[in-house]
């Protein structure tokens, strides 16, 4: 799995058009970590035959409307199109050394967990923020993404980002409680 995030400059004023923005290369690797570290998907369903063919998913997402927060928006739509997708049935023809697909049979991916984030902003030290805004993102301290199973409610990861990096254990735990509590809501629409 590769994902990648587009920030056009369609999106938002504050992005302009050329070559990806650091903003967009730092989130496509945030999202890389989630998908390889929550385990969505066994590698290995992946094979076609071992050693021989596998398949490359790409999940590209491109933002229309940069509001804020757009970490946990990305997560979510590409969490939704991996379970929608089909793969055509593939074999590996061992005389050929080729791999042969047949668009008569599909095969959905074997998702096996379904990663969702809720991020926090903290303002002055003091006053905490769930999904802050675009306008609001600037003027925080510290950011906290919870990427939590939907499924299970297991805590997956658990991301700290700003200024004050060291974790504090009442901020960690408001913010996984919250994410926790919001959970059921975000996991119906996955």
């Amino acid at each position: 799995k590769v994902p990648n995030l587009d920030l056009p400059a369609m999106c938002s004023p504050k992005f302009k058009p050329g070559p990806p923005t650091e903003e967009a290369q730092v989130l496509s690797d945030r999202l890389n970590e989630v998908l390889i570290t929550s385990g969505i998907l066994p590698l290995d369903s992946l094979c076609i035959h071992h050693g021989k063919s596998v398949w490359v998913l790409y999940v590209d997402a491109t933002c229309i409307n940069y509001d804020g927060n757009v970490f946990d928006a990305t997560l979510l739509a590409m969490i939704a199109a991996l379970k929608n997708t089909q793969l055509p049935k593939a074999t590996y023809d061992e005389e050929t050394g080729r791999t042969i697909c047949t668009r008569k049979s599909k095969v959905p991916l074997q998702i096996a967990r379904t990663p969702i984030a809720m991020s926090f902003g903290v303002f002055n030290s003091t006053t905490l923020l769930a999904d802050p805004t675009s306008f609001e993102e600037p003027l925080l301290d510290t950011t906290v993404s919870v990427i939590l199973d939907a499924d299970s409610g297991d805590l997956i990861s658990a991301i700290q980002l700003g200024i004050d990096t060291t974790p504090s254990q009442g901020l960690l735990q408001t913010c996984m409680a919250a994410a926790a509590k919001r959970r059921p809501v975000l996991s119906g629409r996955v």
